[in-house]
């Protein structure tokens, strides 16, 4: 996901984040890989709440925050905070408004660290699989709720308390249906495959203008992800275009050189049947493109160094995938 459209990043559905290592990678004075993934902003969140619960005065609560949050803020975090406008009173606005959720979500949040070993291998298996592959850092912050990540530049912004829900969190406090959306279909807290559709964005160029570039544009970011893991993603939009491929295959191509994305993107908490089942149709084309280009190491780059907002570029891609 990398636009940002409501509460759940345009590239969420699911879809949020990624990582790591530069094209020569740093090492420690011990001869170690360092890592590019940082996730002190979760831990100094949580001790900002612990301060926040001890008082009732407001005044006091932004205070504690403030010192020791957003003062204390990665690069990663300032740059969430200017994208998706919150600070130290909105997010202790949220604490104080939601406070079932983020005592549901907090233990979820502290078990990303732990996965670090995970995403710095397949971070790797990305560098090797894509010649070109350019580094990113890799931020876990906690958002206020505004946002499950999206991509800056060369860094991947992760909404830790949104990406790390799943059914099990409480969500009773909230009046309107995206979390509760969101969150029914996921039931670990493996946090990789979002890490990696993430940080593949941060190696792409434009973002599509038209339907089918847009499309393309999220769906290669899954494709890429399931050749770094080397297994199926099981995402609902996934599971649901496979059934009903067919008639979405014709669905989309009536309306792929259109400007209007709704109906495919970034419509999770609009759609009646299923919502972001344009990432599926990006990542079908892919898949074709990729089953049918004799050269697969080639075909990883055309795929992720495609200019999605150039017509004739995409147009000459979908011909080439003999998707239809």
């Amino acid at each position: 996901m990398r636009k940002n459209t409501g509460l759940l990043h345009k590239a969420m559905p699911a879809c949020l984040m990624a990582f790591i290592f530069f094209l020569t990678p740093g090492f420690t004075a011990k001869g170690q890989q360092a890592s590019h993934v940082f996730t002190s902003d979760i831990d100094n969140f949580w001790r900002a709440f612990d301060s926040v619960q001890t008082t009732k005065e407001k005044d006091q609560q932004i205070a504690f925050m403030k010192s020791l949050y957003t003062d204390q803020a990665t690069e990663g975090l300032k740059y969430f905070m200017e994208l998706r406008k919150f600070d130290a009173a909105k997010l202790v606005e949220s604490v104080n408004k939601y406070p079932k959720f983020w005592q549901s979500i907090r233990g979820n949040t502290l078990r990303i660290k732990p996965q670090i070993p995970a995403i710095e291998k397949y971070i790797q298996q990305f560098r090797q699989l894509y010649p070109d592959f350019r580094p990113a850092k890799i931020f876990f912050t906690i958002t206020a709720i505004r946002a499950a990540g999206t991509t800056q530049d060369s860094l991947v912004l992760i909404g830790s308390e949104i990406t790390m829900g799943n059914k099990y969190t409480d969500i009773s406090e909230f009046s309107d249906k995206r979390l509760e959306h969101f969150f029914a279909s996921k039931t670990s807290d493996n946090i990789v495959p979002v890490v990696i559709h993430e940080y593949v964005h941060t190696q792409q160029k434009r973002e599509g203008v038209i339907l089918l570039g847009q499309a393309i544009s999220e769906g290669a970011c899954d494709f890429i992800t399931e050749l770094v893991l080397k297994e199926p993603l099981t995402h609902l939009y996934l599971e649901y275009g496979r059934k009903n491929e067919d008639t979405l295959k014709q669905q989309f191509k009536k309306e792929m050189l259109g400007v209007d994305i709704s109906n495919w993107l970034y419509n999770g908490a609009t759609s009646k049947t299923m919502g972001d089942l344009g990432y599926f149709m990006g990542y079908t084309i892919c898949k074709s493109y990729y089953q049918h280009a004799k050269d697969k190491r080639q075909a990883v780059k055309d795929i992720i160094s495609l200019d999605y907002a150039d017509q004739a570029a995409i147009l000459q891609f979908l011909e080439q995938s003999k998707y239809y």
